[in-house]
């Protein structure tokens, strides 16, 4: 060793042991540390000057930067002012910090990484549609995970894994698209389209493999002002597709669209205010109103779908005409019934399978509100975004039973006044929400607790999203975002777990 590489006489061993092969790496090592999480956490901070939510641990990050400069800083020119003063070569100097810094570099990144905690990665997006006044109407999701976009003047089918098109459908020439079955059976989907100012009568079959259509034929039709677009006036079960009429419904058979069955109402002024199907079981929304009469008939109608003939009927509580009325599931039965009196029905209802009482259970109370928009069914339990009273904004999202219309759980997930949960989904054991701040969260089905593998912070993912976004179930613990106005925003958005 030569003069310059050794330290000065009478030094403790101890002491050049300890400089030479642990505090010297320690403090360059602790410096980078410094380095890295300022990196990671101002980043992280900077996301929520843009409207985007914060990862969970930006706070650690933060905090641990501060710590770490202080420390290695400190620490590092302890050592090098050591190292200086005892004689040592400047290759030992700077070498051992560096040395430090070097080994605690990729381990370093992934501990920021995991405190930080998990983000989603945009992995693929849909280009944008056009012309831009289009919009998502109604979704089909098949048994392979395509996903099939119902706009004004098409049907679109997507790749669940890279968002490709896989085929397109355009709307009868001067016709567009004005409801779609709630579900699908056996690969066939059901949507109706009318003329500009015409009732919704022109019912077409849907082969969803290839986009080709079936069968089309025409049924006289009312205007149901109330009726949502997917589901309530055309359903789907078994080997039947039902849509309702002016007076009733007909069934035809799925795959041939021959006629099955008709069914009219009793009186002439009574009619459907929707149709759902699923089960073997057809379930009519019967509105009866006799002109001049002081009440308002409503009742559920369950007839068999490969007959026509009736099980059973059940009357509402209702007294007045209806303001809203929406099938939240087939099976079980789950609909929203709002009447237009203001002191009148604004429930859920739950029917079993052929008869008994209905559960009924009020969408709004003193204690908060049920969004309805977007609810999910899942083994016997209604999930849906909710809103607690005095907060002005829907935060939460609940678990309700629907045999007694008890909450299970609720479970706040916005984190601010700006931000509100938009759409939520079940699938693969796991509740996905997303939240308007650029979150998708998975909660337990069961308990509502989060579940941190599965939903995080998309990264990024301000430009790609609007303000109506319905979330679905991707591959491979993935998501898959849909913005319904899409004109400014990929129709698709793919997310998937950031390694």
């Amino acid at each position: 060793m030569t003069e310059d590489e050794t330290p000065a006489a009478g030094a403790p061993v101890a002491r050049v042991l300890a400089l030479r092969w642990v505090l010297g790496p320690l403090s360059g090592a602790l410096a980078l540390m410094a380095i890295v999480f300022h990196v990671q956490g101002w980043d992280s901070m900077a996301r929520n000057s843009k409207y985007e939510a914060s990862a969970d641990g930006t706070g650690w990050l933060v905090f641990l930067a501060f710590l770490f400069s202080i420390v290695g800083l400190v620490l590092l020119l302890v050592v090098l002012t050591n190292l200086a003063a005892g004689g040592y070569h400047k290759a030992y100097v700077f070498g051992l910090p560096l040395a430090g810094a070097v080994l605690i570099a990729w381990p370093g990144w992934q501990f920021t990484e995991w405190v930080r905690g998990p983000m989603l990665d945009i992995a693929w997006t849909v280009p944008l549609d056009g012309p831009g006044t289009v919009s998502t109407q109604g979704l089909w999701v098949t048994d392979d995970g395509m996903v099939i976009r119902g706009r004004e003047d098409a049907l679109i089918a997507h790749d669940p894994r890279d968002g490709e098109r896989r085929w397109s459908v355009d709307a009868p020439v001067r016709m567009s698209l004005c409801s779609m079955s709630d579900s699908v059976s056996q690969g066939i989907g059901i949507v109706v389209h009318q003329r500009h100012e015409k009732p919704c009568a022109s019912v077409s079959a849907v082969d969803l493999d290839s986009g080709r259509i079936l069968w089309r034929t025409t049924v006289v039709a009312d205007d149901l002002d109330f009726a949502q677009v997917q589901g309530g006036r055309v359903a789907v079960d078994q080997e039947v597709a039902v849509a309702a009429t002016e007076d009733g419904a007909r069934a035809f058979g799925l795959r041939d669209g021959r006629p099955r069955w008709t069914y009219r109402a009793d009186d002439d002024y009574c009619g459907p205010a929707l149709v759902s199907a699923a089960g073997g079981r057809t379930r009519i929304v019967e509105v009866c109103d006799p002109l001049g009469a002081d009440k308002v008939t409503t009742r559920v109608l369950t007839l068999d779908s490969g007959n026509g003939k009736e099980l059973h009927r059940q009357d509402l509580p209702t007294e007045t005409s209806m303001s809203e009325v929406g099938v939240i599931s087939a099976e079980p039965l789950v609909i929203q019934v709002k009447e237009s009196d203001e002191r009148g029905l604004d429930a859920v209802v739950a029917f079993e399978r052929d008869s008994g009482e209905p559960m009924i259970m009020k969408r709004v109370g003193t204690d908060g509100e049920i969004f309805l928009e977007g609810a999910v069914v899942h083994g016997g339990t209604l999930f849906a975004i909710t809103q607690t009273s005095g907060t002005g904004k829907a935060h939460h999202v609940s678990a309700y039973s629907l045999r007694d219309g008890e909450r299970r759980w609720l479970v706040k997930v916005g984190d601010s006044r700006r931000d509100s949960v938009q759409s939520l989904t079940v699938a693969g054991g796991r509740i996905g929400v997303y939240v308007n701040d650029q979150r998708v969260l998975s909660l337990d089905p069961y308990t509502g607790a989060k579940q941190h593998d599965h939903g995080a912070v998309i990264d990024e993912g301000a430009t790609k999203t609007g303000s109506g976004v319905d979330i679905l179930a991707g591959p491979d613990d993935g998501w898959i975002l849909v913005n319904l106005s899409s004109g400014s925003y990929p129709p698709l958005v793919g997310l998937t777990p950031k390694d």
